[in-house]
């Protein structure tokens, strides 16, 4: 009797706590296994037709909205930012993904227009705050690294969001902030000082000064100390593409008008906001697995806009190892009009050199005189500048991430082997003056035109090579 009372005691308490969490209140959003409705729509920017997806849990009304605005690089690939919208979207906060502008659309790696992008946001603002998924008065703007500077630009240019959030911003120009990730990529590695300006900012900065520099020049403080919303700016400890510490200090200062925001710092996280030990990437390394305590501070921080919290919060601020100073502007000779004229110089004077050999073989008057010093001159001179041209190119392309190969003795090995080259083209222009000199007598027209050719494209490559790096 009495194991017959305990069962039916046991089975009443379960009923009673089942009943309970019935009529309870539901667990935090960020922790249920919500279920996800996408919805594809389509939304118009000027002339620009756009399509996008809205991401909301099952049933959604009357919820906190924000339009995810990608970084770099052209589009129209908005699944680039799903996982975040998803995130966001078991989180309670519907998010919408939009197809961003491509190479016919005006933006490439060489081009592209802030006014254009924050056009588009401010659009993709207005298509969602016309959901019922959405409160209208509660939809704002979420860019991520290239993506920060166009939400600020947005919300200066328009009232549409409700507030404005960044991850991974930059609060320097968008060439400052390329060289500081060159930089802190090259010395992360191991390179010396010496080579962080000829393969950091050179090539940067002959990009900008003829102007080929994608958005060159934009500063994003002006429009944030304009910025009478919520703001909320998300930073990585280990970020190797913007510096976290520099920006929250110019966001800190820029927004000191500014009544509610907040500047936080995710520990153990990169650029993406995935978990990483020290911002590089392990071989299973998923840009897809966003770190939950990111989507934590976003989703607590829009949460509570709905509840009407307001304050200012900032994180410590971490110290850059790597300075954030400016690119210095290019002279007139480290232009990138000047760099490729400086090329196809090189080109001329050096394959002077076979090219002369083969007319004289053609027209049948005999080899003219060649020895293993011009030989030598004429292979390297050649390929030097157009090789080390492409590998700063190179670095400034994959921020200085990918060096391909070691570092030894301070240098990348590829351009270590350039600096060799270097040294050996040297050597054997010396020689070639020597064997010029003592046979000059002895040597025809075209032989001394083409060893002519050979040694002066080594006395301009020398001062060329000194700035572009081959001496550091």
């Amino acid at each position: 009797m009495s194991s017959l009372k305990r069962t039916i005691g046991a089975a009443a308490a379960g009923l009673l706590a089942a009943a309970a969490l019935a009529v309870g209140p539901p667990a935090p959003a960020a922790a249920q296994e919500a279920t996800l409705v996408e919805t594809e729509v389509v939304f118009h920017s000027g002339d620009r037709e756009v399509g996008a997806t809205i991401i909301a849990p099952e049933g959604a009304q009357g919820l906190p909205g924000v339009v995810l605005v990608a970084g770099s690089g052209p589009g129209p690939d908005r699944d680039r930012y799903r996982a975040n919208a998803e995130a966001f979207a078991e989180a309670g906060i519907v998010a919408m993904i939009y197809d961003k502008r491509g190479t016919d659309e005006g933006y490439t790696q060489f081009e592209g227009s802030f006014t254009e992008l924050a056009d588009d946001a401010n659009a993709a603002v207005q298509a969602l705050r016309v959901r019922p998924e959405v409160d209208p008065a509660l939809v704002g703007l979420h860019g991520h690294s290239e993506g920060a500077w166009t939400v600020i630009e947005a919300s200066a240019r328009s009232e549409a969001a409700a507030f404005v959030i960044t991850s991974g911003g930059s609060g320097l120009p968008p060439e400052d902030t390329q060289a500081w990730m060159n930089r802190n990529s090259l010395v992360d590695a191991g390179a010396g000082d010496a080579l962080t300006a000829a393969l950091g900012d050179r090539m940067i900065a002959a990009l900008v000064a003829d102007d080929w520099f994608r958005l060159a020049g934009y500063d994003p403080t002006p429009p944030l100390s304009e910025l009478d919303r919520p703001f909320l700016g998300v930073f990585a400890e280990f970020d190797l593409n913007t510096p976290p510490g520099r920006t929250m200090e110019l966001y800190q200062a820029a927004l000191q008008g500014n009544e509610n925001y907040a500047l936080r710092l995710i520990p153990g996280v990169d650029h993406r906001m995935v978990a990483t030990v020290d911002g590089t990437k392990a071989p299973d390394y998923d840009r897809d697995e966003i770190d939950p305590r990111y989507v934590d501070v976003v989703a607590d921080w829009v949460h509570g806009l709905a509840a009407g919290e307001t304050g200012v919060v900032v994180d410590p601020i971490p110290v850059e190892a790597v300075s954030t100073g400016p690119v210095a502007a290019a002279p007139w000779f480290g232009t990138a009009t000047a760099l490729l004229a400086a090329i196809g110089l090189f080109g001329v004077l050096f394959l002077a050199y076979p090219v002369a050999a083969l007319a004289a073989k053609v027209s049948g008057r005999g080899p003219l005189a060649a020895t293993w010093a011009s030989r030598t001159v004429a292979s390297i001179g050649l390929l030097l500048p157009l090789l080390a041209a492409c590998y700063s190119a190179w670095i400034l392309m994959s921020g200085g991430q990918e060096l391909l190969g070691p570092v030894v003795a301070g240098r990348p090995l590829p351009w270590l082997v350039l600096q060799a080259a270097a040294v050996a083209m040297l050597a054997g222009a010396v020689v070639l003056g020597v064997q010029w000199w003592r046979r000059r007598g002895d040597l025809g027209t075209g032989s001394k035109l083409r060893f002519s050719a050979l040694l002066l494209g080594v006395a301009l490559m020398i001062p060329w090579g000194v700035y572009w790096g081959l001496a550091a």
